[in-house]
């Protein structure tokens, strides 16, 4: 079975080669490899011509991720879809082990495994939050991993590919969109398949409250419950907080940061049109003044 890897990068050239050989070593038929680079200006084209016709890649301006990887995916010709992006890698035998459970599972659309972040440098940090299948569960948080989850080409004939509106959650809102209808099998005892690269300049910590007001869209979006959008709320509340006053070092401020939190989560409910009773948010209200707010 053919898998096909899209690649969306721009300006990673200092991680972007480990990436190509992370695919590109691996066991069994070569992946397909497509990279759409956004027109980089770093080294990436330069690294990007090393590898001839071992990849296809193209760079020029684009519309963004989910444009990048949704052009990948209406040209990727494997059975198997999923995307890379430039700054993580695969471990080794991660694909043969997908290639594994889609020829032994046929009804199986979706499946994810274990995972870790990796620090910049590419050196283990932890484990990523993997967790066995539960949508309900995965409306509270996104226990998958991106770059270790892979999906058959009839979940884009099904389904589509990613919302081209999203900057953020685009993954997150795919795994919600499709979990609705097909559970998704886990690798939990295979080894970890990919590793996630944290650094300064991932979206996840460059900016934490615009991830967390678009996944709360999205969580809305489908159906989330309110113990979910609750949560995602307080998240959103606590990461504004924190872009305001600072991590708090002592009890001052620790009581400053709680009533700016509390300021924060109802200003999120009334953006976000939650109603205060649904989400238990009553007693917040009553430690708030109408100043505050």
């Amino acid at each position: 079975m053919r898998v096909s890897i899209v690649i969306p990068s721009y300006n990673q050239g200092r991680f972007l080669r480990a990436t190509l050989e992370s695919i590109l070593t691996q066991e069994g038929e070569p992946a397909e490899v497509l990279v759409f680079d956004g027109g980089s200006t770093d080294d990436s084209v330069a690294i990007l011509k090393e590898y001839g016709e071992r990849i296809s890649w193209v760079s020029k301006r684009d519309h963004g991720q989910s444009d990048a990887i949704n052009k990948g995916l209406r040209e990727a010709s494997g059975e198997i879809l999923a995307y890379l992006n430039s700054d993580d890698v695969y471990f080794p035998g991660a694909l043969e082990a997908v290639r594994r459970h889609f020829a032994s599972d046929s009804a199986s659309k979706v499946v994810y495994g274990r995972a870790h972040h990796l620090k910049e440098d590419g050196r283990y940090l932890e484990d990523y939050p993997t967790e066995r299948w539960n949508y309900g569960r995965l409306q509270e948080t996104c226990f998958l991993c991106q770059p270790a989850t892979f999906w058959r080409r009839e979940v884009v004939e099904e389904f589509g590919v990613f919302d081209p509106d999203l900057q953020y959650a685009m993954d997150y809102e795919y795994w919600l969109r499709i979990g609705k209808h097909h559970a998704f099998a886990y690798l939990s005892d295979a080894p970890a398949l990919a590793g996630s690269r944290l650094h300064g300049d991932t979206k996840t910590l460059s900016a934490r409250v615009k991830v967390h007001r678009e996944t709360l869209r999205v969580v809305q979006r489908h159906g989330g419950s309110c113990t979910a959008v609750q949560g995602w709320l307080r998240h959103l509340a606590h990461y504004r907080t924190i872009d305001e006053c600072g991590e708090p070092a002592n009890a001052g401020e620790q009581r400053v940061f709680v009533t700016r939190w509390a300021t924060h989560t109802l200003l999120a409910a009334r953006e976000f049109g939650v109603p205060l009773d649904e989400l238990g948010l009553a007693e917040i209200g009553r430690h708030v003044t109408a100043a505050n707010i």
